[in-house]
């Protein structure tokens, strides 16, 4: 008898790979607090003892939330084109053949969530193009199917996406921001193309490079993010400069590290850690973060490109803008407002 092989193409000794998952948000953090320490080893030890850890891998979960989609839909995309194309099977079939369904929509319904609003379009194409590809990977027979799924369907929802979109596409082409145009009309338009077989020659080398590229980019990518991610509140605080002239005050802006009854520490953006007695203390305010401000006006009916569904629905609070007569979170200071007044709902008490 022939031996089977597909015994011989199982996956053994994949035992290091679970070892090293929990392996990777430790190194994540661990840079993190490197690059918030700008590399002094004092820093680093002082966040050590005083940054949580849940909140720091909050970060990293965040993070994951909108490269899971990218991940799974990407993976179920490349594998079934290359199996539809070729007829033959590779690692990356294998890896879509491993992906289940009901993942494929959960990962969809995480996206949506929380994906920006510009990425929306390419998340929706992703979605139909691994549908129509399902649809003609396993009912090959069925025309009318074939006809739905990859044709239909796709040309429907880009006219649909168009029609609701057209206002942010309009505010985008005419505040020249060509990168939000594209991500808001190139996708729909897409969706069609990819929903059927590629040419057997350029298959593998287009969907294994492609793999290949999103498997050695993603953690760079990721990285990149939880590095960049806050991890301790931004605050301004105005102090008194000498304790006998009650009048001479200035503003020092700098991510809080800890706080007790005698001294409040706090980490400004160059990396130096100052210590601030309380009895000079005379305000705190909560800064909003600079990643949160918003660098463009295209909106859909209020809601901004650079905001997911999420933060769109749920309440917060109005985001101060940069030219804010608020001064303290620019690190100013004027004789006409001694202390600077915070924007309603986030002023901390001194001490």
């Amino acid at each position: 008898m022939k031996p089977d092989r597909r015994i011989k193409s199982a996956p053994r000794n994949q035992e290091w790979f679970l070892a090293l998952l929990p392996v990777f948000p430790l190194v994540l953090l661990v840079l993190r607090l490197w690059y918030a320490s700008k590399q002094d080893t004092q820093t680093l030890l002082l966040l050590v003892q005083t940054v949580s850890p849940l909140g720091m891998l909050s970060a990293v979960l965040l993070a994951m939330l909108w490269v899971l989609p990218v991940v799974v839909l990407g993976g179920r995309l490349l594998g079934t084109l290359y199996r539809i194309s070729t007829g033959r099977s590779s690692w990356l079939v294998r890896v879509a053949e491993r992906l289940p369904d009901w993942v494929v929509v959960l990962t969809v319904v995480v996206g949506a969530f929380t994906w920006q609003l510009r990425f929306l379009p390419t998340l929706a194409m992703l979605a139909l193009a691994v549908m129509g590809l399902t649809v003609r990977d396993r009912f090959p027979g069925h025309a009318e199917l074939r006809t739905t799924f990859c044709y239909a369907l796709p040309l429907m929802a880009a006219v649909l996406s168009y029609v609701l979109l057209w206002p942010a596409i309009v505010i985008a082409f005419a505040e020249g921001d060509v990168a939000t145009a594209l991500l808001l009309v190139l996708p729909p338009g897409f969706t069609a193309l990819l929903t059927g077989p590629v040419p057997v020659a350029p298959a593998k080398v287009l969907t294994h490079g492609i793999a290949i590229a999103i498997a050695a980019l993603t953690p760079f990518l990721v990285g990149v993010v939880v590095i960049k991610a806050p991890i301790l509140p931004l605050i301004a605080m105005t102090i008194t400069d000498d304790e006998k002239e009650k009048d001479s005050s200035s503003v020092i802006v700098g991510y809080l590290v800890g706080s007790d009854d005698q001294m409040s520490t706090v980490l400004d953006r160059e990396g130096r850690v100052s210590f601030v007695p309380n009895d000079r203390l005379r305000s705190r305010v909560l800064c909003p973060d600079p990643g949160e401000v918003p660098r463009t006006s295209v909106n859909l009916h209020g809601w901004y490109v650079e905001q997911s569904m999420i933060s769109w629905l749920a309440p917060a609070l109005p985001v101060v803008p940069p030219d804010s007569p608020d001064l303290a979170c620019q690190g100013r200071f004027t004789e006409s407002a001694p202390v600077p007044g915070p924007a309603p709902g986030l002023t901390l008490s001194p001490g």
